[in-house]
């Protein structure tokens, strides 16, 4: 009998598990809806919006999460593209109820576009303050959809380009362009997975074999994706991480 409660307590920690997810550089919640309706309701999923605040680089947008992560729950944290270093260093404090790392077209050192021999920080500063907000719609797409592309997309695009503050762009690009997160990584304790896009146009493979040096243990999934993968396959994503919780 206490075997079975025990496995009862299981399932039921397995159903209330939450799902924390980090946003990339928009900072918001608003591209992430699917993917959480997609996780949903093998478990509870929730985003942090930042901060439309240009003063909060990656050490302030890490202590300003640190506060609002569960207490009271088994959580994972899941670091997409831009928030991969903050999801790694909160990881790396061994916050009490986290059960796991995953990290989605991200890195943990900044990365170098598949189409540039250079890394974003060996670029040319003038490159890092592109207005992207103001950019061609086409160009921007292109680089986080692609093939993946549709009306609904394309406007919901638009729409978080220009509820995004272009001083908070650029403090965000020059956080991606310095950034070092490996000696963190190193020091997370959970299962860590890394959900890989081929189709990335915006992060090379490199990044992925830059964290599996710095956390040999971290597995990694391969996915037909562009940049925008949790946007793009949802489902696909939502089921791999799910699967790949159960087993940790």
């Amino acid at each position: 009998m206490p075997a079975l409660r025990a496995g009862q307590r299981y399932a039921a920690a397995r159903l209330t598990m939450r799902c924390l997810v980090l946003p990339g550089l928009d900072g918001g919640g608003e591209l992430l809806s699917d993917f959480l309706a997609a996780l949903q309701p093998r478990f509870a999923a929730n985003a942090l919006a930042y901060p439309n605040d240009p003063a909060l680089g990656y050490d302030a947008l890490v202590d300003w999460a640190w506060t609002r992560l569960p207490t009271d729950e088994p959580f994972a944290l899941i670091g997409e593209s831009f928030s991969g270093p903050v999801a790694i260093r909160l990881a790396a404090r061994r916050p009490p109820n986290l059960a796991a790392l995953v990290l989605c077209a991200s890195f943990a050192q900044a990365p170098r576009p598949p189409w540039s021999p250079l890394g974003l920080a060996a670029l040319p500063a003038w490159l890092h303050r592109l207005p992207l907000r103001h950019a061609p719609l086409a160009v921007v797409e292109r680089a986080v959809l692609g093939r993946w592309s549709n009306p609904r997309w394309r406007e919901r695009l638009r729409a978080a380009l220009d509820a995004l503050d272009p001083a908070v762009l650029r403090t965000r690009l020059g956080e991606v362009a310095r950034v070092d997160a490996r000696a963190a990584l190193a020091a997370v304790a959970v299962p860590t997975l890394y959900l890989r896009a081929t189709a990335d146009r915006l992060v090379s493979r490199e990044s992925w074999e830059t964290i599996h040096r710095a956390r040999p243990h971290t597995e990694c999934f391969a996915l037909d994706a562009p940049h925008f993968l949790l946007q793009a396959c949802a489902d696909d994503a939502a089921a791999r991480i799910g699967h790949w919780l159960d087993r940790h």
